[in-house]
């Protein structure tokens, strides 16, 4: 029997598979067809146990095909179009990636393969902008744009499967990174651009919004989460987060510490970059994680911002 993991060239998803590589078990990683490759994707195909396949998540008789081919014992369903831009302005193409090929992944696990196990990944945009915090599994969902709206729609399906009998764990992270983000995302936006500004290839730091707080936490800590939440006794839902809040302006802050940049000189505001939809502060409360899985985030927000910097730095 194998382990599915769709998205696995991605960043939880190639974590994912390099740790349960380790562990000696045999992967299928589902790719986009046509997608470059990065290296470390190149590398688990090359240690024999990890078999790529390509498939288009807009195709639904192709993943039904691609589940039935390999009738996995395990799936980590962890492809997504995850940039709110994205979704806002291509939302049929979105969500048939997002919403629908989850509804092909249940169908598959009620009518094929109801003894398999299904990990599904929420967001923490579902909570919109809360007004308490920490958020946990108990906060009302409050979706405020369209990818949120497909996050919570994922949600919803699999807490109806899993009320059916099914093992389907639903996982809802909150901000992480790695030198495997990309620069979509603010944190590595931030790293990434002070680096660059030390060695002289950029003059400023363009950000929105300084004063929007994220809970940021270590990727690779959230796929080992992943991971464990298909090996206890029951399937659960599960908020993944550090529990701290920081600001952009912190970020960007203690990036510039760290390369021995002058904030006020590099940094700069432009209004234009700053999202409607963006919760002013989130933070999580990962309690119930500790108690099923004795999982919490270790890396804290300093050694993030360093790990990241370092990471674009060579170093």
């Amino acid at each position: 029997m194998a382990i599915l993991i769709t998205g696995v060239d991605g960043q939880d998803g190639s974590y994912l598979a390099e740790q349960l590589l380790a562990a000696g078990e045999r992967l299928v990683g589902m790719v986009e067809p046509g997608r470059e490759l990065p290296g470390y994707i190149d590398a688990m195909r090359d240690a024999g146990r990890c078999e790529l396949t390509a498939c288009d998540l807009r195709d639904p008789a192709a993943f039904r095909q691609l589940l039935r081919l390999h009738q996995p014992e395990k799936v980590f369903h962890l492809a997504a179009i995850s940039h709110p831009l994205v979704c806002e302005e291509q939302p049929a193409a979105s969500r048939s990636v997002n919403v629908t090929s989850i509804e092909v992944l249940f169908d598959w696990l009620r009518r094929e393969r109801p003894e398999s196990r299904v990990l599904v990944a929420s967001s923490a945009v579902v909570f919109g902008d809360p007004a308490k915090s920490p958020q946990n599994e108990e906060t009302p969902p409050d979706p405020k744009s369209e990818y949120a709206r497909q996050k919570q729609a994922v949600r919803e399906m699999a807490a109806a499967v899993r009320e059916q009998g099914l093992f389907t764990a639903c996982a809802i992270p909150f901000n992480h990174e790695s030198p495997r983000r990309t620069e979509d995302f603010v944190f590595a936006k931030v790293c990434y651009s002070a680096a660059r500004i030390k060695r002289g290839e950029q003059a400023k730091l363009s950000l929105g919004n300084m004063d929007v707080a994220r809970d940021w936490g270590y990727a690779p800590e959230y796929a080992t989460a992943m991971a464990w939440m298909l090996d206890i006794d029951r399937p659960t839902e599960l908020v993944l987060a550090t529990g701290e809040a920081h600001t952009v302006r912190e970020l960007a802050e203690t990036a510039c510490k760290l390369t021995g940049l002058d904030f006020a000189e590099v940094v700069e505001s432009d209004p234009a970059l700053a999202r409607k939809s963006d919760a002013a502060a989130m933070a999580g409360d990962a309690t119930r994680a500790w108690d099923e899985l004795g999982w919490e985030a270790t890396t804290k927000f300093d050694e993030l911002v360093k790990l990241m910097v370092d990471a674009e730095s060579g170093g």
